[in-house]
């Protein structure tokens, strides 16, 4: 391959690159749940090849390719696709935690929250000099945000503990609550006043169920803090849970019914798509939520449900994941040639 070329390939890398790492990362934590303990580290595994590759490929795009990322982060698709790697890096970080690899984690922890503050702010930048980013543009990426946010307060909960730190994780998990209200009234007003079409409705859509699933898994791990809690948090916090858990639920038939909708009844290909990883993230961090969810609370969730879910997101991992390697590999054989006569 020339030099030359792969600049130009890290420069075709869509904002929300590292998508499928966030999908492998909690679907490989929801697999050591139900105690498949080789299948989890062979994901894990993946996940972190999959993320030191697209790091470096992106460190090479932010360099040689400085002009598009601006271009990118001054459009609503593109700067909250970049949101993806603040789950990922979050999602991988809080594997990491707990083992030999602390330090990383800890790296990991750093430089999420500097690049989370940083998109944060590009986005307040963009609305406060006029670029506008109109209603009509609202979709399920933009749930990443929120997504991005949780993820650090699940990697500050494993690396931290704490009266103080807690407080903060509170704090901070409200701030994400509120965040998710906020984009789940654009994107509800988006589509009553301009429903997409077919072609356009996008599987990032589940990332709506994403978002409220991270959040109830972030809530979970701070419940099993509660001694440390503030008081006057404990009983919001349980209540909230519940109630992020039950609409995360309610939220899957009506995505598989778009679904339906996109595929049978227009008849709309179903084929190989990058934001199809996002699909597979909100439902193996669903398995994951539900699975301490059970844990914590057996009476609200039933426990013979958390192995259905995680198989659910297991085989929908596997589906993505065969459907991603025919495509490249469609690719890279090209159309055939014809013979010579």
């Amino acid at each position: 391959m020339r030099r030359a070329a792969i600049p130009d390939r890290c420069g075709r890398l869509p904002p929300a690159c590292f998508a499928p790492v966030m999908a492998t990362g909690i679907v490989s934590r929801a697999l050591a749940h139900s105690g498949a303990a080789l299948a989890s580290r062979l994901l894990l595994g993946v996940a972190v090849t999959a993320y030191l590759t697209l790091l470096a490929a992106t460190l090479v795009k932010v360099v040689r390719r400085t002009v598009l990322v601006r271009t990118e982060l001054r459009e609503p698709g593109g700067l909250f696709g970049h949101f993806t790697f603040v789950a990922a890096t979050g999602v991988l970080a809080t594997r990491l935690g707990h083992g030999p690899a602390r330090i990383a984690a800890e790296i990991q922890f750093a430089v999420a929250v500097v690049v989370w503050i940083a998109l944060t702010v590009a986005a307040v930048s963009a609305v406060r000099s006029g670029a506008r980013m109109p209603l009509r543009q609202a979709d399920g990426t933009w749930f990443l945000a929120t997504v991005g946010l949780q993820a650090l307060v699940l990697t500050l909960l494993a690396l931290r503990t704490g009266p103080t730190l807690l407080a903060i994780a509170v704090l901070l998990w409200e701030t994400g609550l509120l965040l998710y209200g906020a984009t789940l009234t654009a994107v509800i007003l988006r589509l009553l006043r301009d429903p997409p079409q077919p072609g356009r409705l996008a599987p990032t859509y589940w990332v709506t169920m994403g978002a409220a699933a991270i959040s109830t898994l972030t809530g979970t791990l701070l419940l099993r803090h509660e001694k440390l809690l503030p008081a006057l948090a404990r009983p919001s916090v349980a209540g909230e849970v519940v109630t992020l858990w039950a609409w995360a639920t309610a939220l899957i038939p009506v995505l598989l019914a778009a679904g339906v909708w996109r595929h049978v009844r227009h008849r709309v290909p179903l084929g190989y798509e990058p934001a199809l990883w996002c699909v597979v993230f909100p439902l193996g961090m669903y398995a994951t939520a539900t699975a301490q969810l059970a844990a914590l609370h057996r009476g609200v969730v039933p426990s013979a449900a958390v192995p259905l879910v995680i198989r659910t997101a297991a085989v929908a991992w596997i589906a993505v994941a065969v459907r991603c390697l025919t495509a490249r590999a469609g690719q890279a054989l090209g159309p055939s040639r014809p013979r010579p006569a």
